[in-house]
């Protein structure tokens, strides 16, 4: 009797650690197929050229063009940490599932 209540809590338990490994897998392949950030720093880098262009001509612009700069890479390395917060839970959810799969064979 105690063994089958240890057996069950036991696969139970597997079966809530794969459910949590397959949806962290999950998230981090959205992580890393979405293009949302990449949208973004194609349409402030177009910005930024048009910018570039005009203060050739005008002599003000010059703070523009360096903020568009620190915005640009406040962007680029956004994309960056973005790609390794994905990297980290799609590993993070393989490792679970592989760990509900010890746990409910064994």
């Amino acid at each position: 009797m105690q063994t089958d209540i240890a057996t069950l809590i036991r696969y139970g338990m597997a079966v809530a650690l794969f459910g949590l490994g397959l949806t962290t897998c999950a998230l981090g392949i959205w992580t890393l197929l979405s293009r949302e950030y990449q949208r973004t720093l194609k349409g402030i880098s177009a910005q930024s050229s048009r910018l570039h262009a005009r203060a050739m001509s005008e002599i003000g612009a010059v703070p523009l063009i360096d903020a568009s700069a620190r915005l640009v890479d406040a962007v680029n390395q956004l994309v960056r940490t973005a790609m390794g917060v994905g990297a980290f839970l799609s590993i993070i959810g393989t490792l679970l599932c592989v760990l509900a799969f010890w746990m409910f064979t064994f």
